[in-house]
Protein backbone atom coordinates (compact mmCIF):
# COMPACT_ATOMS: atom_id res chain seq x y z
CA UNK A 1 0.00 0.00 0.00
CA UNK A 2 1.34 3.38 -0.99
CA UNK A 3 1.73 6.28 1.57
CA UNK A 4 -0.83 8.11 -0.43
CA UNK A 5 -3.45 5.52 -0.01
CA UNK A 6 -2.46 5.27 3.43
CA UNK A 7 -3.64 8.66 3.71
CA UNK A 8 -6.66 8.58 1.64
CA UNK A 9 -8.23 6.12 4.18
CA UNK A 10 -7.63 8.06 6.72
CA UNK A 11 -9.16 11.07 5.16
CA UNK A 12 -12.20 9.08 3.92
CA UNK A 13 -13.43 8.37 7.58
CA UNK A 14 -14.16 12.19 7.80
CA UNK A 15 -15.24 12.52 4.00
CA UNK A 16 -16.84 10.49 1.31
CA UNK A 17 -13.27 9.66 -0.57
CA UNK A 18 -13.65 6.26 -1.32
CA UNK A 19 -11.56 3.41 -3.57
CA UNK A 20 -10.24 3.65 -6.88
CA UNK A 21 -12.82 3.87 -9.04
CA UNK A 22 -11.50 5.28 -12.45
CA UNK A 23 -8.19 3.40 -13.94
CA UNK A 24 -4.79 5.78 -14.51
CA UNK A 25 -5.43 5.20 -18.46
CA UNK A 26 -8.22 7.43 -17.97
CA UNK A 27 -6.46 9.99 -16.31
CA UNK A 28 -3.95 10.28 -18.49
CA UNK A 29 -6.20 10.61 -21.56
CA UNK A 30 -7.68 13.31 -19.57
CA UNK A 31 -4.49 15.37 -19.26
CA UNK A 32 -3.84 14.57 -22.59
CA UNK A 33 -3.38 19.21 -23.04
CA UNK A 34 -0.82 18.72 -20.08
CA UNK A 35 2.22 17.94 -22.21
CA UNK A 36 4.32 17.14 -18.82
CA UNK A 37 3.77 13.93 -16.92
CA UNK A 38 2.00 14.12 -13.00
CA UNK A 39 3.61 12.40 -9.98
CA UNK A 40 2.16 9.16 -9.76
CA UNK A 41 1.00 10.53 -6.14
CA UNK A 42 -1.18 12.62 -7.68
CA UNK A 43 -2.61 10.26 -10.81
CA UNK A 44 -3.56 8.03 -7.67
CA UNK A 45 -5.26 10.87 -5.84
CA UNK A 46 -7.65 11.54 -8.81
CA UNK A 47 -8.44 8.02 -9.07
CA UNK A 48 -10.08 7.95 -6.32
CA UNK A 49 -13.91 8.27 -5.90
CA UNK A 50 -14.86 12.08 -4.12
CA UNK A 51 -11.42 13.52 -5.75
CA UNK A 52 -12.62 16.32 -8.01
CA UNK A 53 -14.51 15.35 -11.25
CA UNK A 54 -16.59 17.29 -13.47
CA UNK A 55 -16.82 21.37 -13.61
CA UNK A 56 -18.69 23.21 -11.37
CA UNK A 57 -20.68 24.86 -14.59
CA UNK A 58 -21.18 23.34 -17.70
CA UNK A 59 -20.95 25.24 -20.73
CA UNK A 60 -24.18 24.72 -21.45
CA UNK A 61 -24.97 25.94 -17.60
CA UNK A 62 -27.26 28.34 -16.79
CA UNK A 63 -24.66 29.05 -13.73
CA UNK A 64 -26.34 27.55 -10.71
CA UNK A 65 -24.76 24.81 -8.73
CA UNK A 66 -28.33 23.11 -9.54
CA UNK A 67 -26.39 22.40 -12.58
CA UNK A 68 -23.10 21.33 -12.03
CA UNK A 69 -21.25 17.69 -12.58
CA UNK A 70 -18.66 18.66 -10.07
CA UNK A 71 -18.18 16.77 -6.86
CA UNK A 72 -15.10 16.63 -4.09
CA UNK A 73 -15.28 15.06 -0.94
CA UNK A 74 -12.37 16.79 0.29
CA UNK A 75 -14.61 20.28 0.27
CA UNK A 76 -17.04 19.26 2.62
CA UNK A 77 -14.16 20.50 5.09
CA UNK A 78 -14.65 23.93 3.87
CA UNK A 79 -18.95 24.77 4.91
CA UNK A 80 -18.44 28.11 6.13
CA UNK A 81 -15.88 29.22 3.08
CA UNK A 82 -16.11 26.68 0.32
CA UNK A 83 -17.25 29.88 -1.99
CA UNK A 84 -13.55 30.96 -1.59
CA UNK A 85 -11.60 27.44 -1.41
CA UNK A 86 -12.21 25.43 -4.14
CA UNK A 87 -10.37 21.76 -5.53
CA UNK A 88 -9.97 21.86 -9.05
CA UNK A 89 -11.06 19.09 -11.00
CA UNK A 90 -8.47 17.94 -14.25
CA UNK A 91 -11.59 19.36 -16.78
CA UNK A 92 -11.11 22.86 -14.86
CA UNK A 93 -7.75 22.86 -14.99
CA UNK A 94 -7.93 22.49 -18.42
CA UNK A 95 -10.36 25.01 -19.17
CA UNK A 96 -7.59 27.61 -17.16
CA UNK A 97 -4.23 26.08 -18.29
CA UNK A 98 -2.68 28.96 -19.65
CA UNK A 99 1.35 28.14 -20.38
CA UNK A 100 1.64 32.14 -21.80
CA UNK A 101 0.24 32.74 -18.01
CA UNK A 102 2.56 30.88 -16.05
CA UNK A 103 5.27 28.21 -16.01
CA UNK A 104 3.18 25.48 -18.49
CA UNK A 105 4.60 22.47 -16.27
CA UNK A 106 2.57 23.96 -13.72
CA UNK A 107 -1.13 21.93 -13.56
CA UNK A 108 -3.73 23.99 -10.80
CA UNK A 109 -5.22 22.21 -7.84
CA UNK A 110 -6.51 24.23 -5.37
CA UNK A 111 -7.57 28.07 -6.43
CA UNK A 112 -8.85 30.18 -3.60
CA UNK A 113 -9.56 34.15 -2.87
CA UNK A 114 -5.85 35.13 -3.13
CA UNK A 115 -3.78 32.76 -5.44
CA UNK A 116 -3.52 28.89 -6.32
CA UNK A 117 -1.97 25.90 -5.79
CA UNK A 118 -0.39 23.95 -8.35
CA UNK A 119 0.96 20.48 -8.89
CA UNK A 120 4.48 20.56 -10.83
CA UNK A 121 4.22 18.24 -13.56
CA UNK A 122 8.08 16.68 -14.68
CA UNK A 123 9.39 15.55 -18.51
CA UNK A 124 10.15 12.38 -16.64
CA UNK A 125 7.53 9.90 -14.71
CA UNK A 126 8.14 10.59 -10.48
CA UNK A 127 6.99 8.84 -7.69
CA UNK A 128 6.34 12.49 -5.97
CA UNK A 129 6.35 16.05 -6.56
CA UNK A 130 5.47 19.64 -4.88
CA UNK A 131 3.13 21.03 -4.53
CA UNK A 132 3.38 25.14 -5.33
CA UNK A 133 1.64 28.13 -4.13
CA UNK A 134 1.45 30.70 -7.07
CA UNK A 135 0.84 34.40 -6.61
CA UNK A 136 1.25 37.07 -9.20
CA UNK A 137 3.39 34.37 -11.58
CA UNK A 138 5.67 33.93 -8.60
CA UNK A 139 6.23 30.43 -7.76
CA UNK A 140 6.74 29.32 -3.83
CA UNK A 141 6.94 25.74 -1.97
CA UNK A 142 3.78 24.74 -0.30
CA UNK A 143 4.57 21.31 0.72
CA UNK A 144 7.25 18.97 -0.66
CA UNK A 145 4.64 16.92 -2.03
CA UNK A 146 1.37 16.19 -2.67
CA UNK A 147 1.21 13.07 -0.27
CA UNK A 148 2.83 15.31 2.73
CA UNK A 149 -0.02 17.99 2.23
CA UNK A 150 -2.48 14.45 2.75
CA UNK A 151 -0.37 13.76 5.58
CA UNK A 152 -1.34 17.11 7.08
CA UNK A 153 -5.05 16.95 6.35
CA UNK A 154 -4.99 13.35 7.99
CA UNK A 155 -2.93 14.09 11.13
CA UNK A 156 -5.05 17.19 11.47
CA UNK A 157 -8.53 15.86 11.32
CA UNK A 158 -7.52 13.29 13.80
CA UNK A 159 -6.07 15.76 15.95
CA UNK A 160 -8.32 18.61 15.73
CA UNK A 161 -11.68 17.00 13.55
CA UNK A 162 -10.59 19.80 11.14
CA UNK A 163 -8.26 21.78 8.98
CA UNK A 164 -10.16 24.62 9.43
CA UNK A 165 -10.94 25.71 12.93
CA UNK A 166 -13.90 28.03 12.88
CA UNK A 167 -16.17 29.63 15.30
CA UNK A 168 -19.48 28.53 15.57
CA UNK A 169 -22.00 31.23 16.60
CA UNK A 170 -24.35 28.84 17.16
CA UNK A 171 -22.46 27.38 19.81
CA UNK A 172 -23.58 28.29 23.77
CA UNK A 173 -19.71 29.43 24.43
CA UNK A 174 -19.95 31.51 21.19
CA UNK A 175 -19.16 34.57 23.28
CA UNK A 176 -16.58 33.51 25.87
CA UNK A 177 -12.98 33.96 25.56
CA UNK A 178 -12.29 30.47 26.62
CA UNK A 179 -14.16 29.10 23.69
CA UNK A 180 -12.83 31.80 21.08
CA UNK A 181 -8.81 30.77 22.72
CA UNK A 182 -10.00 27.13 21.98
CA UNK A 183 -10.11 28.30 18.78
CA UNK A 184 -6.86 29.89 18.82
CA UNK A 185 -5.40 26.38 19.90
CA UNK A 186 -6.97 24.24 17.49
CA UNK A 187 -5.20 26.81 14.61
CA UNK A 188 -1.99 26.45 16.38
CA UNK A 189 -2.03 22.72 16.55
CA UNK A 190 -3.41 22.66 12.61
CA UNK A 191 -0.24 25.38 11.89
CA UNK A 192 2.12 22.59 13.96
CA UNK A 193 1.04 20.01 12.11
CA UNK A 194 1.63 21.59 8.55
CA UNK A 195 4.62 22.94 9.55
CA UNK A 196 5.92 19.24 10.83
CA UNK A 197 5.21 18.11 7.05
CA UNK A 198 6.73 20.22 5.01
CA UNK A 199 4.53 23.49 4.75
CA UNK A 200 7.01 26.61 5.09
CA UNK A 201 4.33 29.17 5.79
CA UNK A 202 2.25 26.54 8.45
CA UNK A 203 -1.06 26.18 6.40
CA UNK A 204 -2.54 23.63 4.81
CA UNK A 205 -4.54 25.84 2.30
CA UNK A 206 -4.40 29.52 1.95
CA UNK A 207 -2.55 31.52 4.42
Amino acid sequence: MSMMTENLERISIYCHLSQPDRPREEIEKKLIFFPFQLSDEAYEFYQWAGAPVGVTWPDDGDGSYSNSTYSCALERFFEAVNDLIHFVSIEEAERSYSPSFHDPKYLQFVSYENGSLFIAGSETQVENSPVLQLEECDPSLWFPSLTNMMLAIAESLETVGTIWPEVDDHNEDYATNKYREKIQEQWQVVEAIARKYGSPKGAILTN
